[in-house]
């Protein structure tokens, strides 16, 4: 008898698990100035679902994007993302799977932004949404803007915002590139009197790789220089770790250089 009820009920946990699924609804969205309430044209969509599911090992989230690659505002600031079908995984792997937060966010090349939840739609077929977008205050640090421009030169390079899998085939197209360049531009130029007091030259290396994936050779070759320039001026080139950063660069100057040479000939 006892046998028998086991069995059942892991009949019962093998229905409960396999075969389920999770569906976000189709969007449609705009998005609006929050203060003169105006579409605005060519902001950057992005979607995310967090999934966390039960295991042997433990709980495991993952972050997964909802938009079809490089999904941007029409002239009318609309756009639209279809329905998109995520399966849970298969009993015995997955004892139990919740979404913890759904959402979109909409980002412009002039630093204005949003997002919002959608949690309480999921499960509907479409939906509507308006993002109301306004200068981005949360970023005003250096900090907070230098993560979320570490975020987007990731994706540039692997197609990936975070862990989700497959990332974006290529990575950014070229729109999204020019985008993710002026964003950089901006944060030097904004925070220049912090970063040079600090002498710490990440954002220039990463915008130099930028560049070069834009072939820009030239910019990409003053960028370089630019960052080993600032060590210089803050000492840091006294400690080995920064001299071997600094050989790096150089190298990646001279490949730079030899591309240079063969574009002009």
């Amino acid at each position: 008898m006892t046998k028998n009820l086991m069995l059942a009920a892991m009949g019962i946990l093998l229905i409960g698990f396999i075969g389920c699924e999770i569906k976000t609804p189709e969007i449609r969205g705009v998005v609006l100035d929050a203060e003169t309430k105006q579409p605005v044209e060519g902001a950057w969509i992005t979607g995310m679902i967090a999934i966390r599911s039960k295991t042997m090992a433990g709980d495991v989230t993952n972050y997964l994007s909802v938009e079809p690659p490089h999904t941007r505002t029409d002239k009318s600031g609309k756009f639209l993302i279809p329905s998109k079908l995520f399966e849970k995984p298969s009993f015995p792997i997955g004892l139990g799977t919740e979404v913890k937060s759904f959402g979109l966010g909409a980002n412009t090349i002039d630093d204005r932004g949003a997002s919002v939840d959608l949690m309480e739609f999921l499960g509907k077929h479409t939906i509507e949404t308006a993002i109301l977008i306004r200068p981005e205050y949360i970023r005003e640090t250096e900090g907070e803007y230098f993560a979320h421009l570490q975020a987007l030169y990731k994706y540039c390079l692997t197609g990936r915002f975070v862990v989700e899998l497959p990332g974006v085939e290529g990575g950014c197209d070229g729109w999204e590139l020019d985008f993710v360049i002026a964003k950089y531009e901006r944060y030097l130029e904004k925070f220049t009197k912090i970063i040079q007091e600090r002498g710490y030259s990440t954002a220039l290396d990463y915008l130099a790789e930028l560049y070069e994936r834009k072939g820009n050779y030239e910019k990409a070759i003053k960028a370089h220089k630019e960052s080993i320039a600032l060590m210089e001026r803050r000492g840091l080139l006294k400690f080995e770790v920064w001299q071997k950063n600094r050989d790096t660069i150089e190298r990646k100057i001279k490949k730079l250089q030899e591309k240079l040479e063969q574009k002009q000939k």
